[in-house]
Parts: C-alpha cells; sequence; structure tokens
C-alpha cells in the first residue's frame, strides 16, 4: 500500500472545462443579438403601421372638416399643417396623432409621389375633401417600403418582402 499523496491538489479549470463555458457564452450572445434585432425590426414596422394609420386618419379629418391638411416631409420626420380661416398655413397640434414626430433610427424618406405626377422630389402632401392618391417610399434596413394612398382614404402598407400588410 502507497502512503497517500501530500502533494496539495491544484485548484482551477481545465482547457476543456474554460473552452465548454465560453461556447455556451457564446451561443447566448448570438441569441441576445438576434432577440435585440428583431425587435428593432418590429419596432420598425411599428412606426410604418402607425404612420398608415395617421396618413389615413388625416384623409378623414380633411374630408370631414373640409378645410385642407399638409402632411410635411421633413429631413428627419414628418409634421402635419392645417389651411386656417385666414388662408394661412398654421402647425396642426392636436396630439396625440397630428403631432410633429421624427423618424426611428433606420427609416429614412425615399421619395413621394403624387398620381398624375412626375416624381420631383415632392415634400408635401395635400389632404383635402378628396384624399390624394400617392406613393410614399420608405428606406429601412431591410429594403424599401411603400405606403400606397387610395382614392378612398384607405393607406395600403406594403413592407419589402411581403406583398401587402
Amino acid at each position: 500500500m502507497r502512503p497517500p499523496s501530500t502533494r496539495p491538489r491544484q485548484a482551477g479549470f481545465t482547457l476543456i472545462e474554460v473552452m465548454v463555458v465560453l461556447v455556451i457564452m457564446g451561443v447566448m450572445a448570438t441569441g441576445i443579438t438576434l432577440g435585440l434585432d428583431s425587435l428593432r425590426g418590429r419596432e420598425l414596422e411599428q412606426a410604418l403601421q402607425r404612420l398608415r394609420l395617421v396618413l389615413e386618419a388625416t384623409a378623414d379629418r380633411a374630408s370631414v372638416r373640409g378645410r385642407p391638411i399638409a402632411f410635411e416631409l421633413l429631413p428627419d420626420g414628418y409634421r402635419f399643417s392645417a389651411l386656417d380661416p385666414d388662408d394661412n398655413w398654421r402647425p396642426l397640434i392636436d396630439p396625440p396623432v397630428f403631432t410633429d414626430r421624427p423618424l426611428p433610427a433606420g427609416l429614412s424618406w425615399s421619395g413621394l409621389r403624387l398620381e398624375g405626377q412626375a416624381e420631383a422630389g415632392a415634400t408635401r402632401l395635400l389632404f383635402g375633401t378628396q384624399p390624394p392618391e400617392f406613393q410614399l417610399r420608405v428606406l429601412t434596413p431591410t429594403g424599401e417600403a411603400l405606403l400606397r394612398g387610395r382614392a378612398n382614404g384607405e393607406v395600403v402598407l406594403q413592407l419589402p418582402g411581403r406583398q401587402r400588410s
């Protein structure tokens, strides 16, 4: 029989244990990154859906009130103006729907085309008693989204890679 070893056992991790922990951490980091990207994508989609609904509400409001409302594209967002009784354009401040809004990071205007007109860098869309027919293009990280306004006031959103939403 051998006497027990007098050498103390060294504490620490083996190379395999360290590698397993690193692999697990890498898998978790990948999952978190993918989750955050999908949340950001949903945030941008919600911003486009909100814009679609606001454009429909603008058409309804202008038609019901019989006074024109302008939707103005700004470099980093959009705002609304209404024609007052003195025929002057004034900012439309009617929270929460018609307040100035910035575009979320990742979205930018690509172009506005009014039906029957060539695209010439229009930055104002006028809603009157009859809703305008238009195409508003918005650049997203995944491609170009299209907001198409119809003569009945409906606005259809086409997202990149999808037919219709």
